[in-house]
């Protein structure tokens, strides 16, 4: 007697997004554009943005990869990202929740916020920059054991 086959698992068709407004992780579906935050019912755009010509924009919000190409120019009030690559030129403010890579001739001409940045030599930075998260070096500073002495 034969045993009927069960049918394979469906495959994996969702990924874990985070929130750029509330900060909270939620699962969607791999070919979403947008959805709406769960949580705060705010409008989130996933896919990622490549920009290859002169733009000016008063914000850029995505949860995906903002990457500003070579002749790129991004000329923005604020980007508010996933994680950026910038090979070009970008004039704005940058919060980024994932890493933020500059190259070599790239020019970043506003404030930064990002948990990580690699920067290539001969890139022109201008403008504030916070790197890292302030409440997990305060965390290490407190498991930290006192001086001696």
């Amino acid at each position: 007697m034969t045993t009927p086959l069960s049918p394979p698992p469906p495959p994996d068709d969702r990924i874990t997004i985070t929130c750029l407004y509330c900060a909270k992780p939620q699962e969607v579906s791999r070919r979403a554009m947008t959805v709406t935050c769960k949580y705060c019912n705010r409008s989130l755009r996933i896919e990622d943005i490549r920009i290859k010509e002169y733009q000016a924009r008063r914000t850029i919000d995505t949860c995906g990869v903002v990457t500003v190409e070579k002749k790129g120019q991004a000329v923005v009030d604020k980007i508010h990202c996933g994680g950026m690559i910038v090979r070009g030129k970008v004039k704005g403010a940058i919060v980024s929740r994932g890493p933020v890579l500059v190259g070599p001739e790239a020019e970043i001409r506003g404030d930064v916020k990002a948990p990580m940045l690699a920067v290539g030599a001969g890139a022109i930075l201008e403008g504030n920059y916070e790197i890292g998260h302030r409440d997990k070096v305060g965390e290490w500073l407190a498991a930290r054991p006192p001086p001696a002495g």
